[in-house]
């Protein structure tokens, strides 16, 4: 597929008028084990690789690095980052709305990472015993991926019309802080977290898990999407080109040798998290590292039905680019 795709480009770009593509590719990510392909095109340099193959032999990669998806978001329309991987919800909200140069489109997701609410609160036994004495702490509030499942479970539990039920008990705390502020005592003593916090968290003792995405969603959801104007794919195929084959040849790379991988996220991350808990994480069951978009259209047709966006795509690959429609997206 990535073969297919490489021969179109280049054909396209042989036909199109002559232009330089960009020498630099800005690439907005977060921390956390739900971006560990990205360390490891980081630490094994896999864009460069790829771009010197199709041509591009000095292409310079930068990354920036988010607290949460609405600040990336927008740094993208800023124009201060190239890409941004972030949350489902986020992209959905840009593409919705996105027009002219601000159109956008989905490049690939990243993997799918188990991740889930915790709390120290001993009462909280279901997302139902949640009380106004509760703080949640969510990357983003209204605009999180985990903050739209809190709104996708509300409304199940509560129906229609009540999907914002738990909105006056969420904050907005990277997961860093999150972590920090949950462990150290503070108000917020509930987390929608990742791993590897939500790993740390839970070994902490009066820590536990209260559900899951798989457990709200009824049904696997990638960790984010990769997206991107439609203007710098199409003035840039070579590199989107040789940045799509690295996204690929990482997943691969972690599904072959997680060990590695773990050792490559540490490097990146400067985490001090023993490496053999790294690799666990890399091997929970449901942990998969794969470009194929996938829950994409549940979250959209309930951000459309709850009127968060106007419009509604009728297929997954409505928002993707072509380059990927290959995969066995949902």
């Amino acid at each position: 597929m990535i073969r297919f795709f490489l021969t179109a480009v280049l054909s396209v770009a042989l036909l199109a008028p002559a232009r330089a593509e960009t020498n630099e590719l800005r690439l907005g990510v977060q921390r956390g084990m739900t971006y560990l392909v990205f360390a490891v095109i980081e630490h094994e340099k896999m864009i460069e690789k790829q771009a010197a193959a199709l041509g591009i032999p000095d292409l310079k990669v930068t990354y920036a690095r988010f607290s949460g998806g609405p600040a990336m978001t927008d740094a993208l329309i800023a124009g201060s980052i190239d890409t941004a991987a972030t949350g489902i919800p986020s992209f959905l909200g840009l593409w919705a709305k996105g027009r002219g140069r601000l159109a956008v489109k989905g490049l690939s997701s990243y993997g799918s990472v188990p991740f889930g609410l915790v709390t120290r609160n001993p009462a909280v036994k279901t997302l139902a015993d949640l009380s106004d004495k509760d703080r949640i702490a969510t990357p983003g509030v209204k605009s999180s991926t985990q903050a739209i499942l809190l709104a996708m479970a509300a409304e199940k539990l509560y129906g229609p019309g009540k999907s914002d039920h738990f909105d006056a008990i969420t904050v907005t705390r990277g997961h860093p802080d999150a972590m920090a502020a949950l462990l150290g005592g503070t108000e917020i003593n509930s987390h929608f977290s990742i791993p590897p916090y939500m790993q740390a968290e839970l070994r902490a003792p009066g820590v536990h898990l209260v559900t899951t995405t798989e457990e709200i969603l009824g049904g696997t959801m990638s960790s984010g999407t990769i997206f991107l104007t439609v203007k710098f794919a199409e003035e840039n195929p070579k590199v989107l080109a040789a940045y799509y084959a690295a996204l690929k040849e990482s997943a691969a790379y972690i599904t072959a040798d997680p060990h590695r991988a773990a050792e490559a996220y540490l490097a990146v991350s400067g985490e001090k998290t023993p490496v053999a808990e790294i690799e666990e994480i890399i091997r929970i069951p449901g942990t998969t590292f794969d470009v194929a978009p996938h829950g994409v259209m549940a979250i959209a047709g309930f951000l459309h039905r709850t009127g968060v966006i106007a419009a509604e795509p009728k297929d997954w690959k409505d928002l993707y680019l072509a380059l990927v429609h290959g995969e066995p997206g949902s």
